[in-house]
């Protein structure tokens, strides 16, 4: 009886298991969200950010900056939880899969809080209803501005355009 119940709970919670790709994209230019979900619904997440740069042949996607890029064993309405330490860097993934939304806290810190070394903490949070199948943009932050720069005594201003995007895919 006992194994019987086993092999039910085992089914059940498989059933509701799968994994979850997460990467943060910078792409050089402003993209919009629409054209960003429709070139991703023919890509495989996990197989466009095994590498510095989106190496893909979807041309909306070429050109992106692989920030960061994790694969998660994850369960369907529970909270899931990953840290991974390289060096001096650090990636805190936090975050609930729910039933047709996902919330998603990943934390970059890089350097030591300690001594003349420099310490950086950067926060990004993304919370959207979602599926699982292709990959989706589940947040997108465009920054568009002005910088100067001074080579030799000349002032010049640059025009900067990019965007961040928090990428994800489910698969069963």
């Amino acid at each position: 009886m006992r194994s019987i119940l086993t092999a039910l709970l085992v089914s059940v919670v498989s059933s509701f298991a799968g994994q979850l790709d997460v990467a943060i994209i910078q792409f050089p230019e402003v993209k919009s969200a629409e054209e960003l979900n429709a070139a991703l619904a023919n890509v495989n997440l996990a197989e466009i950010t095994n590498s510095d740069r989106t190496m893909t042949s979807e041309s909306y996607l070429k050109g992106g900056y692989v920030v960061f890029a994790q694969s998660l064993p994850v369960v369907a309405g529970q909270r899931f939880a990953s840290s991974t330490r390289l060096s001096n860097s650090r990636a805190d993934v936090a975050g609930r899969l729910g039933t047709g939304d996902l919330a998603l806290t990943i934390e970059l810190s890089e350097g030591v809080a300690a001594g003349l070394r420099r310490y950086s903490k950067r926060v990004y949070e993304a919370a959207a209803s979602f599926s699982a199948g292709q990959a989706r943009a589940v947040s997108i932050r465009q920054v568009s501005g002005k910088t100067q720069t001074a080579i030799k005594g000349q002032a010049t201003v640059k025009d900067i355009n990019f965007t961040s995007a928090i990428i994800a895919q489910w698969t069963k």
